[in-house]
């Protein structure tokens, strides 16, 4: 039996109610979308009762696709768990670290970033800028232990080829997905420095986490400009919000809003 069919025997013979936990928009992305993809999505926005989706933008891109909004659930950012492991404080510094595939075919800013004058801590596989003199390579490390390792300044939110914006399909995307990378920076306990159109910007501003930059070229005098009683209080508040992600606490909230969502469905009868 294809799936189609499973979906449609458990929704109309045994009354299932189906919640979508959305981990990615492959039409979003861009750089992936096939008509495979768009079969799945239509798939799910035919059989979904609820839609848990990453933010206000990315809630906004599934109203305009048609999606009744009380049906969607905003998660606001992916949970990074550590069952567990101390929460360190991190520790005023006028740099940025950037941790993840530092392959500059994939991450093609990182071209770039030797003509910033600001310091860069690197952390992850393919690294090719150790002629950069603004540059600290600190090696490549398993997902539980990374978080021990970004202690120090703050966490970099940027991508696609520009030092300038955020650019093409991965830079794009920024607009409407929650980044992983935001996530593992965060669970560290470690303030961020995030593009100012990215979907999660208003998260780190709200919460008062990290800030906000237009362009890379900004970097030099924002880091300047940083008091350490600022970068003190981005700290605490960094390390309180690691406590939630290493939890699970956003996931867990969304899915009980999400259950919430379907039961108000049935007693107004949809």
């Amino acid at each position: 039996m294809h799936r189609e069919e499973t979906l449609a025997k458990l929704k109309e013979k045994k009354q299932v109610k189906f919640i979508y936990l959305v981990h990615d928009v492959e039409e979003l992305r861009q750089f992936f979308y096939k008509k495979f993809y768009e079969e799945d999505f239509a798939q799910m926005l035919k059989y979904a009762d609820c839609l848990i989706v990453h933010n206000d933008s990315m809630k906004k891109f599934f109203e305009g696709r048609g999606v009744d909004p009380e049906k969607l659930v905003t998660l606001k950012i992916f949970d990074y768990l550590i069952p567990d492991g101390e929460i360190s404080h991190a520790k005023f510094a006028r740099a940025v670290s950037v941790a993840g595939n530092l392959d500059v075919r994939k991450t093609q800013y990182l071209k770039e970033i030797g003509k910033i004058n600001a310091k860069f801590n690197l952390y992850g596989l393919n690294f090719t800028l150790a002629d950069y003199q603004n540059v600290d390579y600190h090696g490549a490390f398993p997902a539980d232990e990374i978080p021990k390792q970004l202690n120090s300044g703050f966490g970099l939110i940027w991508d696609g080829s520009s030092i300038e914006t955020c650019d093409g399909a991965f830079g794009n995307y920024l607009r409407y997905n929650n980044p992983h990378k935001l996530s593992l920076y965060l669970a560290s306990a470690l303030p961020v420095i995030i593009w100012s159109q990215a979907a999660e910007a208003s998260f780190i501003a709200d919460n008062h986490l990290g800030l906000t930059i237009d362009s890379l070229q900004e970097l030099p005098r924002v880091l300047n400009e940083v008091t350490e009683e600022e970068y003190e209080s981005f700290a605490a508040n960094a390390r309180e919000m690691a406590k939630k992600l290493r939890a699970g606490y956003f996931t867990r909230t969304a899915l009980e809003n999400a259950v919430k969502t379907v039961n108000q469905q049935d007693k107004n009868g949809k």
